[in-house]
C-alpha cells in the first residue's frame, strides 16, 4: 500500500512539474494536472490539499535534486578554488534548468504561502551546508584558514545572492533574474569568489 502511494505521489509530482515548468503556477490548475494523470480531482486533493502545497512539493523535489547533484560534485574533491567555481557554474545551470519553478518560488511579492516559505528557507540551509563542505575541504587540504565555517558560508551565500541585483533591469518588481542575465551573474559571482578565497588563503 505504501509503495503504491509513493508511486502515485511520484507520478503527481512529475506531471505537476511539467505543467508548472511550462505554464507557471498561475496558469496551471489542479484539474489540468488530474486530467494529465487520468486521476480524479478528489484523488489529487487527497495527496495535496491545494495548488500551493503541490507546487511547494515540486519545488522541494527540485531542490533535493539540486542538493544531490551539488554534493556529488563536492565528493569528487579537488582544490578549493576550482571546486568553488565548478559549484557556482553547476548552481546556475540547475537554476536555469528549473527556471520557471524557481522564478515563481522567489517572485511572490508580499505574502509567501507558508508551504513555500518553508521550502525557500530550507534551500538557504541546503546551500549554506554545501558551501561549508567546500570550505572544510579547503581547510583539510591546507589551502585556506577559516575561523567559523558556518558563518563564512552564510556570508558568502549572502554575497552570491546579492550579485543578481547588479544586473536586474527593474529593482522595484523583479526579484528573480531573466534567463539572459544568468551569464552576467555567474561572471560576477566567480570573480567575487576568487577575491573572497584570496582573503582566506594560507600564506
Amino acid at each position: 500500500m505504501a509503495q503504491n502511494a509513493d508511486l502515485k505521489r511520484y507520478k503527481i509530482l512529475e506531471a505537476a512539474k511539467k505543467r508548472f515548468s511550462h505554464f507557471g503556477l498561475s496558469k496551471t490548475t489542479m484539474a489540468e494536472i488530474a486530467q494529465d494523470l487520468s486521476f480524479s480531482k478528489a484523488l489529487l486533493y487527497y495527496y495535496y490539499p491545494d495548488k500551493n502545497s503541490l507546487f511547494a512539493a515540486v519545488l522541494e523535489q527540485a531542490l533535493e535534486d539540486f542538493n544531490v547533484r551539488m554534493n556529488k560534485l563536492v565528493d569528487q574533491g579537488g582544490n578549493v578554488k576550482d571546486l568553488m567555481l565548478d559549484v557556482l557554474r553547476a548552481r546556475i545551470e540547475s537554476i536555469q534548468e528549473h527556471y520557471t519553478l524557481f522564478e515563481v518560488g522567489y517572485n511572490f511579492k508580499r505574502e509567501i504561502p507558508p508551504e513555500l516559505d518553508y521550502v525557500i528557507k530550507n534551500s538557504y540551509e541546503i546551500e549554506t551546508k554545501l558551501l561549508s563542505r567546500v570550505f572544510e575541504l579547503g581547510i583539510k587540504n591546507n589551502e585556506i584558514k577559516v575561523d567559523d565555517v558556518d558563518e563564512t558560508s552564510r556570508l558568502l551565500l549572502f554575497s552570491l545572492y546579492g550579485m543578481r541585483f547588479g544586473v536586474l533591469k527593474d529593482l522595484n518588481w523583479i526579484v528573480f533574474p531573466r534567463k539572459d542575465e544568468f551569464q552576467q551573474i555567474l561572471d560576477m559571482q566567480q570573480k567575487m569568489v576568487l577575491i573572497f578565497l584570496e582573503g582566506l588563503k594560507i600564506r
